[in-house]
């Protein structure tokens, strides 16, 4: 029963090192000045709008098409 325990607490130790590992990315992105966060989130936002709008216009494109050959036939 003890080794299984010993072999659970060395699996979790590698764990541990991966999330100290997030938290120094993570922390790269609080630490920005707020200017550029404000810049990243509108970049963001605009980006984010941007692609909703190619996709209504690539269904619309693709409903026109479906719509002309269902009149040809």
């Amino acid at each position: 029963m003890m080794k299984w325990f010993m072999m659970l607490t060395e699996a979790v130790e590698p764990v541990s090192e991966v999330v100290e590992t997030a938290a120094a990315e993570t922390n790269a992105l609080v630490d920005l000045p707020l200017f550029t966060k404000g810049l990243l989130t509108t970049a963001m936002g605009l980006l984010g709008v941007f692609l909703v709008l190619t996709l209504f216009f690539v269904t619309i494109k693709l409903m026109q098409r479906i719509g002309a050959k269902k009149d040809e036939q």
